[in-house]
């Protein structure tokens, strides 16, 4: 057996040992360059904030304020166009109530005119006993023609029958006085039937008098039911209203100073003129709308025109049942807040049968 040798280094072998001590070498300086850069270096200079825009947050916030009071001026202009217009409805509505209310007053009170001016019971009797005497009358009159025909019928046999008899006796001269006397009979009943049928044309001719002058009083009392009803419709309200406006002087006709009630006298006049000179002219109702600063003043110059008119003008006012002067009937009412001060609006119902003059 040969002995164990150690193999000799070669160059190669060293070189390649050194480059691996090389590469240690220069791990361990990197490794002690980290950690001589990194620990106890100060920590690193922090950003600063930047400082607030206060004026820029104030102008914002003076403009949101801006939107909001913008806003809140919009909707309180809108509650108080609601409100106006509430109040306007509710103005309309009490004016188209108190308009429903005088009218049914004004129906009922021209009813009972009617109820006092004539008497509805006769009337309604007169009408029930001409429509029962025509109906007797055509009935008459039916059952008399039908009487007329079955006589005009009976008539037309019996002549046959004599002409058949004559014939007969004609040629039976051995039956001559039987026939003889049976052309007697046929006569006698021909004579029983023109009778009968002359006193039907009688009656038939006094049934057709009798049922025209039963037309004749239903005529006159049309006639009367048209006049009444004319001088009915004459009292009636007239549903549509004249409009007329005058301008006073409010705090002196309210007041009763004399120069201002003489005027606000003066322009009525010139209102009422066309109805006074007139044909049956008179005021049913009348709304009286008065512009003022408040309610209160202006109620009260409405009341105080009303005042002048059923003074001035009684001949305008409407007349009872009784035949007595009735009083004005009106509707105050105040425009408050509505220019121009002392501007009154009268709206006007008058009677259906009333005519102005031209």
């Amino acid at each position: 057996m040969a002995p164990y040798k150690r193999k000799s280094r070669s160059s190669s072998s060293m070189v390649v040992l050194g480059g691996w001590l090389f590469a240690d070498l220069l791990l361990g300086l990197a490794m002690l360059f980290a950690v001589a850069t990194t620990v106890g270096a100060p920590p690193p200079t922090p950003t600063p904030t930047p400082a607030p825009n206060y004026l820029a947050t104030s102008e914002a916030n003076r403009s949101a304020d801006r939107v909001a009071a913008q806003q809140t001026v919009a909707a309180l202009q809108g509650d108080l166009a609601n409100l106006d217009a509430s109040a306007q409805q509710t103005q309309e509505a009490l004016i188209a109530q108190n308009q429903a209310a005088n009218a049914r007053a004004t129906e009922a009170a021209n009813a009972q005119a009617t109820r006092d001016a004539m008497s509805a019971s006769e009337r309604a009797t007169a009408d029930a006993q001409a429509t029962q005497d025509a109906i007797v009358a055509q009935a008459t009159i039916e059952a008399l023609a039908t009487q007329q025909a079955e006589a005009s019928a009976n008539s037309g046999d019996l002549a046959n029958q004599l002409a058949t008899t004559e014939a007969i006796a004609t040629q039976s001269a051995s039956s001559n006085q039987d026939t003889q006397g049976t052309i007697t009979a046929l006569q006698d009943q021909i004579a029983q039937s023109q009778s009968s049928l002359a006193t039907s044309e009688a009656a038939s001719t006094q049934a057709a008098a009798t049922v025209s002058a039963v037309q004749q009083e239903r005529a006159n009392a049309d006639a009367t039911s048209e006049a009444l009803a004319a001088q009915v419709a004459a009292q009636s309200l007239n549903p549509n209203s004249v409009q007329e406006t005058i301008t006073v002087n409010l705090n002196g006709v309210v007041a009763g100073n004399a120069n201002d009630v003489s005027d606000a006298r003066q322009q009525l006049s010139r209102v009422f003129q066309k109805y006074t000179e007139g044909q049956t002219c008179q005021i049913g109702f009348v709304l009286i709308s008065s512009r003022a600063n408040d309610i209160g003043s202006g109620i009260q110059l409405s009341d105080a025109i009303a005042k002048l008119i059923a003074d001035e003008f009684p001949q305008l006012l409407p007349v009872n049942a009784d035949g007595s002067q009735g009083k004005l009937i009106s509707e105050s009412i105040a425009l408050p807040g509505t220019s121009p001060v002392g501007e009154v609006q009268l709206q006007l119902f008058f009677n259906s049968g009333c005519t102005p003059a031209a």
